[in-house]
């Protein structure tokens, strides 16, 4: 919080000053990313953001000690055009050049559309919606040949943050292991054993048709001081719980073992396509058996587990 702290500072008592950030959903609602520092903002109603994209917020001191922040745009390096002409037509999605010379793709639009036909374009962050065709108007015809109306391969990275974190400890259940606090720990310790898990909720329910071509989860820091020191290998799982149950996870799928450097920063990690199938269920990430160890959990760092998961269709 050091720069955001210096920058709000800077604002003389009522004013206001201009910043630039990106948006980040964590699952449940929008934050406003500056410096790294997730900020509560209210959001123009016009605004539609997009995860990981640019945003202008202004940031005014109340003169009462307080301050607030309003999410008042996004924004791009160039405008967006508002009309083009249709190069391509697929199943779901239509190819279009915009009046920038620019060859867009997209599965918002409504009515029916030929080759080459004008339209207008309306923009959702950074997507553009296809409104209707712009009588009277003669595009010009682009340099190459239009592309063989051919359903369009589609593809994507579906991302979610944890909706929850913690550790099951049997004579205690959920969260009564070292302090709680969402932490995650695995592994037996003066011969108590628990286990840790991950939960996203519905986040990747909407992928059940798709074709997962790889899974990147972040596996937060390590805790100092649990467990022995030196590298640990860490036993991943995929469980079958959208929340946190009443008992222990169903861990299905794995173990997948990574191994973990005394106190390593948090850090990507590639997951077998079999974790594929139980996280489009609404499955979760567990980590399980020993040695000993823990890891940052989601009230410490709101990544903790996160999930990438690129798809095709």
């Amino acid at each position: 919080m050091a720069a955001l702290k210096k920058t709000l500072a800077a604002i003389p008592a009522g004013g206001t000053r201009r910043v630039y950030g990106t948006a980040y959903f964590d699952g449940s609602r929008w934050w406003a990313n500056l410096n790294g520092n997730l900020i509560d903002a209210r959001w123009l109603n016009a605004v539609s953001p997009k995860q990981d994209g640019p945003i202008v917020v202004d940031l005014t001191d109340n003169g009462d000690g307080q301050s607030s922040a309003l999410v008042i745009d996004g924004y791009s390096d160039q405008p967006h055009p508002s009309t083009g002409a249709v190069l391509a037509i697929g199943v779901t999605q239509l190819v279009m050049t915009g009046a920038d010379g620019v060859t867009y793709t997209t599965d918002r639009f409504s009515g029916s559309y030929s080759v080459g036909d004008p339209v207008y374009v309306a923009w959702d962050a950074a997507t553009p919606i296809v409104l209707g065709k712009l009588p009277g108007i003669t595009p010009t015809p682009p340099t190459s040949p239009p592309v063989a109306a051919t359903p369009v391969k589609q593809s994507g990275t579906a991302k979610g943050a944890a909706t929850k974190s913690n550790t099951f400890w049997g004579p205690g259940g959920w969260g009564s292991w070292a302090g709680g606090g969402e932490q995650v720990y695995s592994g037996t310790w003066s011969g108590n054993t628990v286990t840790g898990a991950w939960f996203y909720g519905a986040a990747f329910t909407n992928l059940g048709g798709k074709t997962i071509t790889e899974i990147r989860f972040r596996l937060p820091k390590r805790l100092g001081g649990v467990g022995s020191s030196g590298s640990a290998n860490v036993h991943l799982y995929a469980h079958t719980s959208k929340s946190q149950p009443g008992g222990d996870v169903t861990r299905t799928v794995g173990p997948w073992d990574v191994t973990v450097t005394q106190s390593q920063g948090a850090h990507w990690i590639t997951l077998p396509l079999t974790f594929a199938d139980v996280l489009k269920a609404g499955g979760g990430i567990s980590i399980a058996g020993d040695p000993y160890t823990g890891f940052d959990g989601r009230l410490v760092d709101p990544q903790s587990g996160r999930i990438e998961m690129d798809w095709t269709a």
